[in-house]
């Protein structure tokens, strides 16, 4: 049987990989088709037309991306399309029931991690009632949910997902691997906890140490694989001498199969955190941690049931740096409890670690999280399934939070945004740094440290501007907040273009230093000076009334590596297309 899996494909879609191997275990045809944005539509459509498979697959993982999928699945329906069309992923599965009765272009959709499903169903493909593991449009028209079996257990008895092409930096293949799934906490924003939880079985599964090193050992020797990006939650265990030991174990396998001179890069919990495994680590290659900070208040990171302390962050942050790491972290510095005390709290954190590159946003409601449950409590929860809304409790930290986000999507958010690019000169120089150590000079190093201290200050000057009207205003008054909101905007924008063009420059001199140059480097800019008066006039909303909107966004959609969007979000466009950081 033919199958088609969809999905983004900014870069290696592990998911949909493994179900390709697997499929093709069971003796199935598998096709990966990317649908990377809305405008892949009729490309997609074309290849389900000539390949004519008998059933599609859609990954709707993210929320902020789940209406052009659903407008995919019409298309599909409208240009003919006869199969089987089923869905999975976390949106999908836990908003099964609206899903099917609401479009009827999708014939069932998935609940669980997607290998042993789309297998099963590809085996039993005429009649769903006896599948474990689907929620489906039953011949009566009505919709039947069988409950899972769980997710699998043995993740070592899985194939390896399918490799095709590498994307690389300086020269040095990057590949994603996964050592783990899901995780061992259970905050309230969390979309995955909640998906693992609705699936059944163990919510946190670990890989084998030596099926690991087997996968790396392939991918180093078959494909020069030199960067492994551990997607991992949580790249630690939650017993720190096990986790110690299995990073031990790994190093040494590594040594044993000719592994070497690689560079890794992986994602924390701040509690996770100690010196032990870091020595190890460091041998292995780490250049990047990608650290759950999440907030700096101790209330707020009770409220968002994070389970950590203010001073277990502190501790992380002061371990990591000393081991000179691409360190990169994100504040939900806004949840519906927040109070003015914890926007100083964290407006204090950022003061003190301008070192490291850092964004800021809202902590966002999805579907079954303790977030959501919290809210429909409260009764402040809106909007719906493709996006759900609330508004801060208290009103001047509602203020505060509407004139950032219009200030700072730019920044935050866009494909232009300055946050993750202040990541990406950080994460280029310490992985150049990594394989070309003998090139790099202290000015070059100064210039990347500085560019992030620059950035990093800019908008925590520009967040100490806010809490100051926001202090001095009445919320109430939108004429006074829409000033705020317009004034912000532009000061943020301004400035951020100039630093853009100075983080550019760097980056070429960065890309100079790899291919042997010595000589300055003078190379045009994107966003130079130049083009400044266009680039704010396709920036900045000037109208009153779209000013008086209230904005928020979300970014578990489309992103590459950084977190950056890979394309601008029009205005108009960006509430429905959008939603916040899980």
């Amino acid at each position: 049987m033919k199958v088609a899996l969809i999905g983004a494909e900014l870069e290696e879609n592990l998911g949909l990989r493994y179900m390709a191997t697997s499929l093709e275990a069971a003796g199935h045809e598998a096709l990966i088709l990317p649908f990377n944005e809305e405008a892949d539509i009729a490309q997609v459509v074309r290849r389900i037309q000539e390949e004519q498979p008998q059933i599609a697959g859609l990954s709707m993982v993210f929320t902020g991306r789940a209406r052009e999928f659903c407008r995919l699945a019409e298309a599909l329906r409208s240009a003919g399309f006869a199969g089987h069309l089923t869905a999975g992923g976390h949106f999908a599965a836990l908003n099964c029931r609206q899903l099917l009765e609401d479009f009827s272009a999708f014939d069932s959709v998935a609940l669980g991690e997607g290998e042993e499903l789309i297998c099963a169903l590809a085996a039993q493909l005429d009649d769903l009632s006896g599948l474990p593991g689907f929620c489906y449009r039953a011949a009566d028209g009505s919709i039947a949910v069988n409950p899972g079996k769980g997710n699998p257990d043995n993740l070592d008895a899985l194939p390896f997902p399918r490799r095709t092409e590498f994307h690389e930096y300086f020269g040095q293949p990057i590949a994603s691997i996964l050592s783990s799934r899901g995780c061992w906490r259970e905050c309230a924003f969390c979309s995955i906890d909640a998906w693992y939880r609705s699936g059944g079985g163990r919510k946190f599964r670990i890989r084998s140490v030596e099926n690991i090193v087997a996968e790396m050992t392939r991918l180093y020797h078959e494909h020069g694989i030199r960067i492994f990006n551990f997607q991992d939650d949580n790249f630690f265990l939650p017993d720190p001498k096990q986790a110690l030991a299995r990073f031990q174990a790994l190093r040494d396998g590594l040594r044993v199969n000719g592994v070497e001179k690689i560079a890794i890069a992986v994602k924390a919990r701040p509690d996770s955190i100690n010196r032990e495994a870091l020595d190890v680590l460091d041998e292995l290659g780490i250049f990047r941690v990608f650290l759950g900070v999440e907030n700096a208040s101790q209330r707020g990171l009770d409220n968002l049931n994070r389970k950590n302390t203010v001073a277990q962050i502190e501790n992380a942050l002061r371990i990591l740096n000393d081991y000179d790491l691409h360190v990169a972290y994100n504040l939900l510095m806004f949840e519906p409890d927040t109070n003015m005390e914890d926007i100083h709290i964290n407006l204090r954190f950022m003061e003190r670690h301008v070192d490291n590159p850092f964004n800021f946003c809202r902590a966002e409601a999805y579907a079954y999280t303790g977030l959501e449950k919290k809210l429909r409590d409260d009764g402040i929860l809106a909007g719906d399934y493709f996006g759900f809304d609330y508004r801060i409790k208290d009103a001047r930290v509602e203020c505060f939070h509407k004139i950032a986000n219009y200030a700072f999507f730019d920044r935050n958010f866009s494909d232009y945004g300055l946050h993750y690019f202040n990541m990406e000169v950080d994460f280029s120089y310490l992985l150049l740094r990594r394989f070309f150590a003998d090139r790099i000079s202290e000015e070059l190093r100064a210039e990347v440290r500085a560019f992030i201290k620059e950035t990093n200050i800019d908008t925590y000057r520009h967040l100490c501007r806010i809490y100051d009207l926001v202090q001095a205003i009445d919320p109430a008054d939108r004429l006074a907040v829409n000033d705020a909101m317009r004034s912000l905007r532009r000061s943020v924008d301004e400035r951020g273009v100039a630093l853009r063009a100075q983080g550019e420059r760097i980056l070429a001199r960065l890309q100079a230093t790899y291919e042997g140059h010595t000589a300055p480097v003078h190379t045009p800019v994107a966003y130079g000076e130049q083009n400044l008066a266009s680039l704010l006039d396709g920036l900045l909303l000037r109208s009153g009334e779209e000013a008086e909107a209230d904005y928020s966004f979300e970014t578990d959609g489309a992103f590459n590596f950084f977190g950056a969007l890979k394309r601008p979000i029009p205005y108009d466009q960006f509430k429905s297309r959008l939603d916040n950081n899980r």
